[in-house]
């Protein structure tokens, strides 16, 4: 009796990994996919089950122009790419397989100046790749042409475009007084005060220098090029087409799918009616039966997969209404991963893969289109976002004496005292630098030079 009782628990065990496993390995798939992506991998199961239709199968041209060409549509670039460009050069350098794909990876988060964005905690989000293998590639990157690509600041992409000698004086220029020497260009009589006055500067350490060296040296800096990727297209992602949506709603922001991929793909009820009339079973029925559970258990993904995204998109619209309305990268409220997960009931790793290449359609005059993952925004010092503390830097800076700027001890004290935020000195150091401010001893303006602008 016992054995008669197991069994069909058995059986029912088994019948139910057979309908579940399906779908999530389905889910899995289409998780790190955005719309367009998603709607391209259905069209081609389509091609091979007999059991799922497509509404844009029908021929209804109105439908396919909509879903080609929506209205925030961005057409490629016929001419290269950078990433082409760049891709050629790295198959032919002496790197192991998983240090060309991190490469690979990398310039992909090139700007179109040919910039390093964001920071190495963000570029490995999600990515595989750990900070340092992707930091370990960067010197890599920037030696390929052009010269000055991959660099994480205007003073880091000149100085990879001149000769790696620390006595170079244009070299000695961009690396100590970059700022200094954009006021020194011209010929107008100002111009030629800052030149005088960066002379006396200079001639505390190199005393035989004359002013045409100097006017030498500045002329060789203004013919490096500031921008590496100026003469190629950038198309890492050639289409930007939003997957969510928000609009403003009673005094806040709604969000909604910008596309339901889910309309255009539906079971085929008259091919299911033929398969389930009485017959025979062979092969090719069995076969259709296995067709049939994949149908179904991909569309049951797809349907699973717009929840995921509706429900992330939820509630970071909710959560950053301020940033929606403003549009300021101040306004974020900080905002990990981790949150998300927690707030939504999915994994650190099934946010990552949402938010990760995915993007929200801010409605409004003007319309604008964010990654999802800004929305993101991990919380640092006091719960503060880092472009938050940076503000606080730079308007505190503002407000000092030319003659006598805040060093970063005092910057400290008066985050502090000013925003209510206990701050370490080393942490001001960090965030200075980030927002690209020079030390205390750099800012400070001899005597007669004026008001720093």
């Amino acid at each position: 009796m016992s054995a008669l009782i197991s069994t069909p628990s058995v059986e029912t065990h088994l019948e139910t990994q057979a309908v579940l496993y399906p779908s999530l390995r389905y889910l899995v798939q289409l998780l790190p996919l955005d719309h367009r992506r998603v709607i391209k991998h259905v069209r081609n199961e389509v091609e091979q089950n007999p059991f799922l239709r497509s509404t844009t199968s029908s021929g209804n041209k109105e439908t396919l122009v909509s879903d080609v060409l929506p209205d925030w549509y961005t057409p490629p670039a016929a001419e290269l790419s950078l990433q082409e460009h760049l891709q050629g050069q790295i198959s032919a350098l002496n790197l192991s397989s998983r240090q060309q794909k991190a490469l690979l990876y990398l310039i992909e988060w090139l700007s179109p100046s040919g910039y390093l964005e964001e920071s190495p905690q963000v570029w490995a989000a999600g990515s595989g790749f750990s900070i340092s293998e992707l930091e370990g590639v960067i010197p890599d990157l920037q030696g390929l042409d052009p010269l000055g690509i991959g660099a994480r600041s205007l003073q880091e992409c000149l100085l990879l475009q001149l000769p790696n000698q620390p006595e170079n004086l244009a070299t000695l220029l961009v690396r100590d007084y970059l700022e200094e020497i954009a006021a020194c260009v011209s010929n107008s009589t100002e111009a030629q005060c800052h030149r005088e006055a960066l002379l006396q500067k200079l001639r505390q350490t190199r005393s035989s220098l004359d002013s045409e060296t100097l006017k030498s040296a500045i002329r060789q800096i203004q013919t490096l090029e500031p921008r590496p990727a100026r003469n190629f297209s950038h198309s890492p992602a050639p289409i930007v087409t939003p997957d969510l949506k928000a609009e403003p709603h009673a005094g806040g922001w709604q969000v909604m799918l910008a596309y339901e991929v889910s309309r255009d793909f539906y079971l085929d009820e008259e091919a299911v009616a033929v398969l389930n009339r009485p017959h025979r079973k062979t092969k090719e029925t069995q076969r259709l039966e296995v067709l049939l559970q994949k149908a179904r258990s991909l569309l049951t993904a797809l349907n699973q997969w717009q929840d995921n995204l509706l429900k992330v998109g939820e509630f970071l619209v909710a959560r950053q209404q301020a940033f929606l309305s403003s549009r300021d990268a101040l306004d974020l409220v900080p905002t990990p991963q981790q949150m998300v997960a927690q707030a939504v009931g999915l994994s650190n790793a099934t946010i990552s893969r949402i938010v990760r290449e995915r993007y929200l359609l801010i409605g409004g005059q003007p319309s604008q289109i964010v990654p999802l993952q800004k929305l993101c925004t991990p919380a640092r010092v006091g719960g503060h976002t880092p472009q938050q503390i940076q503000q606080f830097i730079q308007q505190l800076i503002q407000e000092e004496s030319p003659a006598k700027p805040y060093s970063d001890d005092q910057l400290a004290q008066l985050i502090k005292l000013r925003f209510g935020l206990p701050i370490a000195r080393r942490t001001v150091t960090k965030y200075r630098k980030m927002a690209g401010v020079d030390s205390s001893s750099r800012r400070k303006m001899p005597v007669g030079q004026g008001v720093r602008v």
